[in-house]
């Protein structure tokens, strides 16, 4: 007597082997879309700093990154002391808040945004360049911010 192949229980387990499969390739596309659009909108926070002849100066930050960031925190460090306020900030270091653009920094920096930290406002404000080089090195500003994906960075401006 010949055996006879049953195969509806071949084709059924096929079906479900290719369906298992498809499932697990469309997770993992998935997972990879998903790491691809991180590192694709991943921001980039970098400082920008200037100085002119007659003894102003500016600092920038700006977003070189492919996405946005969100600015979840901000310290102002001078003299090791951290302040949350700017202006408190700048009288610890000596100077007059007035002499200085107000820029807001926490705030959400779309591409290639550009924002500015300080910018001397007029000639009594301005400094030489050794008596800026002894601001500078007595002040740090830190930086916390986040991609969409909630990733989290930091940008440290000054001596660390």
């Amino acid at each position: 007597m010949k055996k006879s192949i049953n195969w509806e229980k071949y084709t059924a387990l096929s079906s479900m082997l290719v369906a298992v499969l498809a499932l697990a390739i469309s997770i993992w596309q998935s997972y990879s879309i998903q790491q691809h659009n991180k590192l694709s909108l991943r921001p980039y926070l970098e400082s920008e700093f200037n100085t002119s002849l007659e003894g102003g100066w500016q600092l920038y930050i700006n977003n070189q990154g492919l996405g946005p960031a969100q600015v979840t925190d901000v310290k102002y460090i001078a003299d090791g002391t951290i302040y949350r306020d700017r202006d408190a900030f700048l009288i610890a270091l000596g100077e007059d808040p007035d002499c200085y653009v107000k820029g807001n920094v926490g705030r959400f920096y779309k591409v290639s945004d550009r924002q500015i930290v300080f910018s001397t406002l007029n000639n009594t404000c301005r400094k030489t360049e050794a008596e800026l080089m002894a601001l500078l090195s007595r002040m740090q500003i830190i930086l916390d911010y986040q991609s969409l994906y909630g990733e989290t960075y930091q940008l440290l401006i000054g001596q660390h």
